[in-house]
């Protein structure tokens, strides 16, 4: 977890250094998260340094509790409107010097409780809205968020940007719990389809996804025959993953080719949608 930790100083450092350049106007400008400005994003990953790091102190104390005002959303239901209310809120209220700031402030008071953790404080339940986690997989998804949204602030920038690669070995093993969170039944399905992903470094991947009309399951790659096949790098399958990357852009751009059918490939992104 040391890496982690580490991951998360430099990752924050970088975000910070960048919206440090911008301009007045620059932190208005729309990001890769739809509805949110660049100084909403910002404002969002500086209000998770201190509930990260409350919901930790509480984990460690054996408290795996909603904290106020918080509860387990339920499956399928959507968070990131009223998210991205208190963001863009927040980003009004503060502006960008106290935004930056509080950044600042936030993310080292954070890598000082994760230094503080003992080795047993690491599998302590901890709350996530999501459900309950293991706090160091809640770590993780710091790290998640501070590397994905840095992308959708820099790309707003550089069409070209492309995800921070020394955080993918931790984040792509996170991605099947993403696809869990956000798949949506497809009554429309009128038989399985079988998504095989083929990811190279500097994380790989080998698997299928197996999608019926009602759920979804991760298979290893076997002689089966797959309805579609995607081929990319690490940083390009946690984009479309995500939901950042449309297939049809990540294929004008070269980040991906595919095999198979083009219509079942295109209806990944509509299986598994943002929350």
């Amino acid at each position: 977890m040391a890496d982690v930790i580490e991951l998360i100083r430099s990752e924050a450092s970088q975000i910070q250094d960048f919206m440090a350049g911008l301009g007045t106007a620059d932190w208005s400008r729309p990001s890769a998260c739809a509805g949110w400005a660049v100084g909403d994003v910002f404002a969002h990953i500086t209000q998770g340094a201190s509930t990260w790091r409350d919901t930790i102190l509480r984990a460690q104390a054996g408290d795996a509790n909603p904290p106020p005002g918080q509860r387990l959303l339920q499956p399928g239901e959507r968070g990131s409107d009223t998210t991205a209310q208190r963001a863009s809120a927040y980003h009004q209220e503060m502006g960008a010097d106290q935004l930056l700031s509080a950044f600042a402030d936030g993310y080292e008071a954070l890598r000082q409780v994760l230094l503080d953790l003992q080795p047993e404080d690491w599998d302590k339940p901890c709350f996530h809205r999501r459900g309950i986690l293991p706090t160091r997989d809640y770590v993780g998804i710091r790290l998640q968020e501070l590397t994905i949204h840095s992308w959708d602030i820099r790309s707003a920038f550089d069409a070209a940007a492309t995800v921070s690669e020394p955080p993918l070995p931790i984040l792509v093993p996170q991605a099947q719990r993403w696809l869990s969170n956000t798949f949506r039944p497809a009554s429309h399905l009128s038989a399985p389809v079988r998504y095989r992903f083929d990811v190279s470094g500097p994380a790989t991947v080998r698997q299928d996804v197996l999608v019926t009309q009602d759920n979804f399951r991760i298979e290893p790659v076997t002689a089966t025959h797959a309805d579609v096949t995607f081929r990319c790098r690490a940083g390009t399958y946690l984009l479309f993953v995500y939901g950042r990357l449309p297939l049809e852009q990540a294929l004008h751009a070269g980040l991906m080719e595919i095999e198979g059918d083009r219509e079942q490939a295109s209806l990944f992104n509509t299986l598994f949608q943002g929350v």
